[in-house]
């Protein structure tokens, strides 16, 4: 088995009829498993005109390698759900139940013919919105707002500062297995993993990524906050940034297309959390340098990159790592140069 291999676990069914008729939420509703997630069983239950999420955390993520995750971050997602949702109720799913002893949580779902961003960054599907670069602005927006209201805030820090599932979820996975692959970069890595486990910024999303985007033609909703945590502002813009980093090499003649929308996420983003701007700017080229390596060589590659271009990102990646003071720009050029 390889490490791109799926690992296949005995089906579980949730009752999910039985659970939502004791909640009252639903009457016969219509169940749906979801594809496409490898920490969650997730259905999608419609009655009527009403659509639903149910979403139960697993203690072992669906991978050839052996990783696990405390499923208790469930709580932790519905608890970020509520208070995003109070921030921006449009662009985020409203919590409508939890339950602790099953690690489930059931939110409301997007409009059904909203589609993954991913998809529309691969081709896959049509953009339903005015483009890329808009998208990625109002994405800018969403998350600059969550980070500035939620900046330095004691009660938000009190009651997400449980940093196990973070530490399972990404720098395990992530950092440490980057810093094993790579040992003469493994300093520096081990650094900017500590940075991510120190710092207390604000309510960080943790998983800000295209697959964890819907997108519809008036509007977009941001899902999956189980690794949400009081940390390092600097990630979530890290993580966006590196996977249109992954996509413009992926496809090289739309290179500029992701360098443009790149820039309009990271401006719209500080317009919106002015108080991030010199934290994000001395960090932020070093931090998606780390994470692209994650994505190559870390415990969850990304399955679409043929071997030159895992290299290529390789290449890339430990060029910026080793230099002093690299600026996203400049990590930019790489990638158009290489394109």
């Amino acid at each position: 088995m390889t490490a791109g291999d799926i690992y296949e676990e005995p089906e579980q069914e949730l009752d999910v009829v039985e659970y939502l008729y004791l909640r009252e939420l639903l009457a016969r509703p219509r169940v749906t498993r979801l594809s496409g997630g490898i920490s969650a069983e997730t259905l999608l239950v419609e009655s009527g005109s009403v659509r639903l999420v149910v979403k139960r955390a697993l203690p072992r993520l669906l991978v050839a390698a052996e990783w696990t995750a405390k499923p208790e971050r469930a709580q932790t997602e519905a608890a970020a759900i509520e208070a995003l949702h109070r921030l921006t109720p449009d662009q985020t799913p409203e919590l409508r139940a939890v339950d602790a002893r099953r690690h489930t949580v059931v939110m409301t779902a997007a409009p059904a013919d909203w589609v993954p961003w991913k998809a529309v960054l691969f081709g896959d599907e049509p953009d339903p919105t005015a483009g890329m670069s808009p998208t990625a602005a109002a994405l800018g927006a969403v998350l600059g707002t969550w980070h500035s209201r939620t900046w330095g805030d004691e009660h938000v820090r009190a009651r997400f500062a449980d940093y196990e599932a973070f530490d399972q979820l990404r720098i395990t996975p992530f950092h440490r297995a980057v810093a094993a692959a790579h040992p003469r970069a493994a300093a520096v890595v081990d650094e900017l993993g500590e940075d991510l486990l120190a710092s207390r910024d604000c309510l960080v999303h943790g998983d800000f990524s295209p697959k964890n985007i819907l997108v519809g033609p008036d509007g977009l909703m941001v899902l999956d906050f189980e690794v949400a945590h009081v940390g390092a502002a600097v990630f979530d813009v890290a993580f966006l940034q590196c996977h249109l980093i992954l996509k413009a090499l992926n496809a090289p003649a739309r290179a500029d297309r992701f360098a443009d929308a790149a820039a309009a996420f990271l401006g719209a983003y500080e317009s919106a959390c002015p108080q991030s701007r010199q934290a994000t700017t001395e960090r932020l080229s070093r931090h998606v340098a780390c994470l692209l390596l994650a994505r190559v060589d870390g415990m969850s590659p990304v399955g679409y990159l043929s071997p030159g271009t895992a290299g290529v990102v390789r290449r890339i990646a430990l060029a910026v790592l080793g230099q002093r003071e690299p600026s996203i720009t400049e990590l930019w050029n790489y990638v158009k140069e290489a394109s």
